[in-house]
């Protein structure tokens, strides 16, 4: 059996009376784009640290390429690391920064410069060799970075927030640039985000870090659909929720709601009569009007107004408790024509609710409280 390219086993972190990092336990498979995502803070940076060498964990172990990095500095330790700022040397050429860890590891300048320019046409840097820092953009500062610890061939690259300082659109780009570069090099990338959007587009498999502990480890289609907690589901994607109990279970699972009782699915999970929960529902999985008249949960509802983002459109509604529920729509399709105060009736299937039993992996957080975040 092929060893993981990282695995954590048990690590612990603190900082005085501060748990950073919690008794976290997971692998990283070999050339996996691995994202970990997490609200700030939650002990995202500090476990890449751990892994690098610039942090010493206070319990538990971290294999690297099945060899115990326990005491090993960074530069022993078969990975390299690219920080938010960049961290590029500014009184150093294009060129001389990307070359500066070949340097530093004695090889002969032919070789420094055959791989410098192979580098630096890999990423997209052709032509830009002898320009300083200062004459970059900050797409093309961040491609120098990572032109710098890729040149030094590791078989783990960390990234820590490296899209933090670009403007949205450059981040849009990057992401695709990066996801291509990842896969044509065949490293192993670990990637720390707090943007949900980047784990999702970026990732093979994520994990959610919350207050230093592990929520759920998966791809992002199971992240998405199938939360392990009420925070996963809240914090992956916009979702619809209410407190609920379960009153009935046969076919379906019936659940007793502030608005009512509603309809879902046991899915994989194990529900009991009485079981207290959150029923939740993406809203893209939300049908209007006429639709909503063939589903088996189906309310009326108060239209609010609508954001129009020209490929899609979130439609605001206020149900009979006050509370506002959203719905996505394509395009065209969620231009409904009505006026604020006009009711609406909204609806969904059974095998679209989320039936969450647990609020979070932290202990001593509630539903309430996890709600309210």
């Amino acid at each position: 059996m092929e060893k993981a390219a990282v695995q954590v086993e048990g690590l612990t972190k603190k900082f005085g009376n501060t748990t950073a990092v919690n008794n976290i336990t997971f692998q990283v498979n070999k050339g996996e784009f691995f994202v970990i995502v997490g609200p700030s803070p939650s002990g995202k940076t500090t476990l890449l640290k751990c892994i690098i060498g610039i942090e010493k964990p206070d319990a538990g172990k971290i294999y690297i390429n099945g060899v115990n990095v326990e005491g090993l500095p960074p530069y022993k330790r078969d990975v390299s690391l690219v920080f938010q700022d960049f961290a590029i040397f500014p009184h150093m050429t294009v060129r001389e920064n990307i070359a500066f860890g070949l340097k530093m590891r004695g090889y002969d300048e032919a070789k420094i410069a055959r791989e410098t320019e192979e580098i630096m046409k890999l990423v997209g840097l052709e032509g830009l060799g002898d320009r300083r820092p200062t004459q970059l953009s900050g797409g093309q500062q961040q491609r120098v970075a990572l032109a710098r610890s890729l040149i030094i061939k590791p078989s783990v690259l960390l990234l820590d927030e490296p899209m933090a300082n670009l403007d949205f659109k450059l981040q849009q780009k990057m992401e695709i640039e990066l996801k291509r570069l990842q896969k044509k090099l065949g490293i192993t990338f670990i990637y720390v985000t707090h943007s949900r959007e980047q784990a999702m587009i970026l990732a093979d498999r994520i994990l959610v870090l919350n207050r230093g502990m592990v929520e759920q480890i998966g791809t992002p289609t199971e992240i998405y659909n199938n939360p392990a907690t009420v925070f996963v589901a809240k914090f992956i994607g916009d979702i619809n929720m209410f407190k609920g109990e379960v009153v009935k279970i046969d076919e379906q699972v019936s659940v007793r709601t502030e608005i009512g009782e509603l309809k879902g699915t046991l899915k994989e999970k194990k529900l009991e009569k009485g079981t207290k929960l959150v029923y939740a529902v993406r809203p893209e999985k939300i049908y209007l009007g006429d639709e909503a008249k063939e589903c088996e949960n189906k309310i009326e509802s108060k239209y609010m107004g609508s954001i129009y983002r020209g490929s899609d459109v979130t439609i605001l509604v206020q149900l009979k408790d006050g509370r506002e529920f959203r719905i996505e729509k394509g395009g065209e399709e969620g231009l409904l024509g009505k006026k604020p105060g006009e009711s609406l009736l909204i609806g969904w299937n059974p095998e679209d609710a989320m039936l969450l039993d647990k609020p979070s992996i932290v202990p001593g957080v509630d539903f309430d409280s996890v709600m309210a975040e």
